[in-house]
């Protein structure tokens, strides 16, 4: 379960808060704060209810899938034009396009690179490359080209099918109303209940974000990558991140709520090794817990990152709240949402804990 090799390390590696039907832009002004300026389309389905000879008539809102996802904390280590390139390349790979619009060759090769599209847009990592395979200059005068590895009618599909089956999952798990806590943990939720802990063949399989969400099943940066890319098509912001120790190399996801960061480990937390219980020991960590529990914190290390390294960047990956955080052998029972109440049970029986 925890996996020391190098190359669970190397699979390691958010997005700014939105709401149900949102999709994210950056402005080309420079300006952070109007990254989201244009999240204005809503999707809505009307549900037909007969009671009687009365017909109600119903409107739920829907998630979206969202092909631009983005963390701001990342926002001084990653330029705006990456940000901006790379969402052309995802509206070029959507519609099976062969060229996008890109700002520079350091914007082409971060938004190309595999980590990059592992953690972004998982259905496109390792079947695309911006690596020429027919004698093309991979990125001149403004523009990027896609080598795909696969015909590119098959790769629309998958992406078509991927997109499908992400909506379907947030859809079936949340509410467009939850809270960012609400969300972390009914995610968490269905990570533990779901995924399963396993190793695979590196030479037959991709070991991609990708695998571990259709086949749901896979290591340490797998599965914290997979709950992290859920959590930002929810509208929370999250990251994979890894340690690497010569005790230990290990992954896990870190979450941002209300400007305070938390460590979540979906897995350590699996169901395969508590039962059928959650556990709420790895979920919104401190970094103290974090360190007892084994993985030390001092310099994370993140694929989305150019520089890798926490200690290289402008990041803060601490976590020092404690108010998101459950005692030991504590198991989630149920959430009053109308009241905002969830209750566990501790070694002190039921409990009660208010996230409103």
């Amino acid at each position: 379960m925890r996996d020391n090799s190098m190359i669970s390390l190397l699979l390691a590696a958010a997005f700014l808060l939105t709401g149900c039907s949102e999709n994210s832009n950056i402005s080309k002004t420079g300006s952070t704060e109007d990254i989201s300026a244009d999240r204005t389309s809503e999707l809505s389905r009307t549900v037909i209810e007969s009671s009687g000879t009365d017909t109600v008539m119903t409107t739920n809102e829907l998630f979206e899938f969202d092909p631009h996802l983005y963390v701001p904390s990342f926002s001084e280590d990653i330029p705006q034009d990456y940000w901006e390139s790379f969402y052309n390349l995802c509206d070029a790979l959507r519609a099976g396009d062969s060229v996008f619009e890109c700002s520079s060759e350091e914007a082409y090769n971060w938004a190309t690179s595999w980590a990059t599209l592992n953690e972004l847009f998982p259905a496109a990592c390792l079947r695309i490359t911006g690596e020429s395979n027919d004698g093309s200059v991979p990125f001149e005068n403004g523009t990027g080209r896609i080598y795909y590895q696969m015909p590119v009618d098959e790769f629309v599909a998958r992406e078509s099918e991927f997109e499908k089956m992400v909506t379907d999952i947030i859809n079936s798990q949340l509410e467009c109303d939850d809270t960012a806590f609400e969300k972390c943990l009914k995610l968490y939720d269905y990570i533990e209940s779901n995924f399963t802990y396993e190793d695979y063949d590196y030479e037959s399989e991709d070991g991609s974000h990708y695998y571990t969400l259709m086949n749901k099943s896979g290591l340490c940066a797998q599965l914290a990558g997979v709950y992290s890319y859920l959590l930002m098509q929810a509208g929370v912001e999250a990251v994979n991140v890894g340690c690497y120790d010569p005790s230990i190399s290990h992954s896990w996801t870190y979450i941002i709520i209300d400007g305070k960061g938390y460590h979540s480990d979906p897995t350590w937390g699996l169901k395969q090794y508590t039962g059928n219980d959650l556990a709420l020991y790895y979920f919104l960590m401190t970094d103290e817990r974090r360190e007892e529990s084994g993985c030390p914190v001092s310099d994370l290390n993140a694929q989305l990152l150019p520089e890798y390294w926490e200690s290289r960047s402008n990041i803060d990956f601490s976590a020092t709240d404690e108010s998101l955080t459950f005692p030991a052998q504590s198991f989630y029972e149920r959430l009053d949402e109308e009241n905002k109440i969830m209750y566990y049970d501790s070694s002190e029986g039921q409990q009660t804990f208010s996230y409103s």
